[in-house]
């Protein structure tokens, strides 16, 4: 079975905790009139071998430890690309996706046996648009069972894929039910992240590799991203040099915000 030159995708979702466009990295990226437009709602939860809370590649720069296993759930609620109905489209990228020597990164793929082969094609082509300057090295793919729930308060977050991941986040809130910990982060789908206490985070795939992360980093985020949010640089990650601290067009786009830089 054939997954389409299928990730340049997830990092980001991944990986996509930001590194740098300089402008020769930037030829190399598919080219605007080459991707239709696209819009899409979803959510995507991340779970790492951070420190809690303190994610250093979100704010612009590298993981203390040098390199960072991680997971990057994408759910696709609902949207499309060209096209292409993607509403209900799932994957998860696993593996070292962010590490101070960019060619140890890589990752293995894997997709929600209810994707279409039309969806991989053109969350592939998205994803590549969004972060073609820095493809990661998949080791594989494969299509799986992704069991994914969030609860009705929207507090606790699970995601399985059976005898290979098993995450849980959960979210903590104020006295009058709002999110703690939301802060502006270099993200592939957005500006900001709320994160999670991280319950549990196990991966297993026998020759693949496994861990026990528990009460490392987790973030989540609902997104709303459109291809006109790429066009116009409206993105923190956009601004990033991987420096360890905000840029200066970061600040500015943070207090345009109305956040303070963490």
């Amino acid at each position: 079975m054939r997954i389409p030159r299928i990730v340049c995708l997830l990092v980001f979702a991944m990986a996509l905790s930001g590194l740098a466009i300089a402008a020769d990295e930037a030829k190399s990226a598919p080219k605007d009139k080459d991707i239709p437009d696209f819009d899409v709602h979803g959510i995507s939860m991340t779970e790492c071998q951070c420190t809690a809370y303190a994610c250093p590649c979100r704010s612009n720069g590298h993981p203390d430890h040098g390199s960072c296993d991680a997971a990057d759930f994408t759910y696709i609620k609902q949207g499309h690309y060209g096209k292409v109905d993607m509403s209900g489209f799932k994957a998860v990228l696993i593996g070292d996706l962010i590490d101070h020597d960019a060619s140890k990164v890589q990752g293995t793929a894997y997709f929600d046996k209810s994707s279409t082969p039309a969806q991989r094609e053109a969350f592939n082509e998205m994803i590549g648009f969004m972060f073609g300057w820095n493809p990661p090295r998949v080791v594989g793919s494969r299509v799986v069972s992704i069991d994914f729930k969030e609860s009705s308060d929207k507090s606790t977050y699970t995601l399985t894929i059976p005898d290979i991941l098993e995450e849980k986040g959960v979210m903590k809130r104020d006295s009058d039910g709002k999110p703690l910990h939301v802060v502006p982060a270099m993200d592939l789908w957005g500006n900001k992240i709320t994160y999670l206490d991280n319950v549990v985070f196990k991966y297993h795939d026998k020759g693949v590799g496994e861990w026990d992360l528990s009460g490392h980093q987790a973030n989540v985020k609902e997104f709303h991203t459109t291809k006109e949010m790429y066009a116009q640089k409206k993105l923190l990650m956009q601004h990033g040099d991987m420096s360890g601290t905000w840029t200066a067009e970061q600040k500015k786009m943070i207090e345009e915000m109305g956040m303070k830089p963490e």
